[in-house]
């Protein structure tokens, strides 16, 4: 699955990683998000004006209460790394990322209530077309790989995300990349699935109808939508990744050490500059 590893190494996902500096993008969301959903959605001048007032309390919101909490899985990542890490300790620092995953996505549809409210039958039906045109294009590419490039693919990630935070790796590490890339189950089949699903249930919430606030403010718990084989398959390529993880962490290198440490103190700084802005 495409977001796994950012999930998983925590720091892609939730930092913002891609730039040099973690406050360069932070301080732009408020214009990369508004671009995004524009992506999806044309919308007029009137409603791209109430989509940038609509962010002010949804980054109020961020940065007083969840811009902390990623200090704190920094800090609690920076103690394991001063003895040999467990299982046990990466899990938790998982479960912590995927828990403010999930918070970040529910307050996004919160934040996006208002702005959906507004849209005409025109835009509505433009945003589900586009789903779909963008979920085809998903699954043209995601299928049409072979087991081969799939594996190949997912070495690629592990080893860009790796490298970021810890520099070069060694033979033996790379190795160890390589061996997880292949233990890995293929799900991209079942993700398109279960987008297809999320697709025709927004169909249904978008007509508008009585209750339709609340089924989209919970249609990020899609428990329903999830087959319970997706679920099995998902966890285990988290187990995968997560012990991947603490194979590579125990065998780094001093100047592994090193890069991994300054790059957590920096991110750790830039977000607490964030919060007292």
């Amino acid at each position: 699955m495409k977001l796994l590893i950012k999930k998983l190494l925590l720091f892609s996902l939730i930092f913002l990683v891609g730039c040099s500096s973690t406050t360069f993008v932070y301080n732009r969301i408020d214009f990369l998000l508004p671009w995004y959903l524009e992506s999806y959605v044309d919308l007029n001048r009137e409603q791209k004006q109430d989509l940038k007032e609509l962010l002010i309390p949804f980054f109020k919101w961020h940065r007083e209460e969840e811009l902390p909490s990623y200090v704190a899985i920094i800090e609690d990542l920076e103690l394991t790394l001063d003895s040999s890490l467990a299982f046990e300790s990466i899990a938790e620092i998982t479960n912590d990322v995927e828990e403010s995953w999930f918070r970040l996505e529910d307050r996004m549809l919160l934040w996006a209530i208002p702005m959906t409210r507004d849209l005409s039958e025109k835009q509505i039906d433009g945003f589900i077309q586009t789903m779909e045109t963008k979920t085809e294009q998903r699954e043209n590419e995601y299928l049409s790989r072979n087991l081969l490039t799939y594996q190949n693919d997912n070495y690629k990630r592990l080893r860009k995300n790796l490298r970021r935070f810890m520099g070069g790796l060694n033979k033996d590490q790379l190795d160890l990349i390589t061996t997880a890339s292949k233990k890995m189950i293929r799900v991209d089949g079942q993700w398109i699935d279960n987008r297809k699903a999320l697709i025709e249930k927004l169909k249904v919430i978008l007509e508008r109808g009585d209750g339709w606030e609340l089924a989209l403010e919970n249609i990020t718990h899609r428990d329903d939508l999830v087959a319970q084989n997706y679920r099995k398959t998902y966890a285990h390529n988290i187990s995968v990744n997560q012990n991947l993880l603490i194979e590579i962490l125990n065998s780094r290198t001093d100047k592994q050490d090193l890069k991994l440490r300054t790059q957590l103190s920096r991110y750790k700084t830039d977000i607490n500059n964030l919060i007292k802005q």
